[in-house]
């Protein structure tokens, strides 16, 4: 069994707030988390810290971060 990916702390601002959350990326797959929700999406050419924060910011705009 392979161990589970590291965490990564990540943090934007948005609406003059700033949000937290982690991120970690799983063979292609990139997911961000925070206490009230989560995304995914394939990592493609974006940097997985670039990606990260572009899934933080779209949480953030829903009222999940």
């Amino acid at each position: 069994m392979h161990p589970p990916p590291s965490r990564i702390p990540i943090t934007c601002d948005f609406d003059g707030k700033t949000f937290r959350g982690t991120y970690w990326v799983a063979g292609k797959i990139l997911t961000v988390a925070t206490g009230m929700g989560g995304k995914s999406k394939q990592v493609g050419s974006k940097s997985a810290e670039a990606l990260a924060a572009q899934l933080l910011q779209q949480l953030a705009q829903e009222g999940k971060a």
